[in-house]
């Protein structure tokens, strides 16, 4: 069982670890947590803060994702310069265009594309082929390449378990399955 408290105790860098994270930063700092690894997706503890997270919403998914990275970066990391520098806005911008994007559900339904498939139905005769009906069939498939939105929140080096697998074969029976939980 993934511990958010305790993760949010490690994750307040010294300059916090004297008092405990309330309101905005603790509710910040836990979304990043629980979003950064593929073991808080099924926890209760993280359920309060997911919810938060997901709660930003806009009719414009360019505003969405900016009021997501706004609250994300309300946690607090002042006492490593580098990763505040140039890990943690990485890792905040994968996470606003990745979490709920490239989960399985959202990639099977909107990870699509077609091609056009000849199918010959065979006629009365099996000598004479002037009776077979040709048509050609649009068929959809789940594309086995991840969105680039997707590739760079699997990437990040602060993410781990997040992004869905890819099972089967493109064009017959592929479609992605969530990672088994850490």
């Amino acid at each position: 069982m993934v511990t958010i408290a305790a993760s949010l105790a490690a994750f307040s860098f010294p300059a916090h670890a004297d008092q405990e994270l309330s309101g905005d930063e603790k509710d910040s700092c836990g979304a990043l947590l629980c979003l950064a690894s593929g073991a808080g997706r099924g926890e209760s503890e993280c359920q309060g803060y997911l919810r938060r997270y997901f709660s930003i919403k806009f009719t414009r998914p360019d505003k969405t994702f900016e009021a997501r990275r706004d609250f994300l970066s309300i946690c607090p990391t002042d006492s490593n310069p580098e990763f505040t520098q140039y890990h943690k806005p990485a890792l905040i911008n994968a996470i606003a265009r990745g979490a709920g994007n490239c989960d399985a559900k959202f990639l099977n339904s909107l990870n699509k594309a077609y091609y056009e498939k000849k199918i010959v139905d065979k006629g009365w005769s099996k000598w004479n082929n002037d009776d077979d009906t040709v048509r050609i069939e649009r068929v959809e498939y789940v594309k086995n390449e991840l969105p680039p939105y997707c590739k760079v929140y699997e990437e990040n080096e602060y993410t781990q378990g997040v992004v869905p697998i890819y099972v089967g074969v493109e064009k017959e029976d592929g479609h992605y399955v969530d990672p088994p939980p850490q």
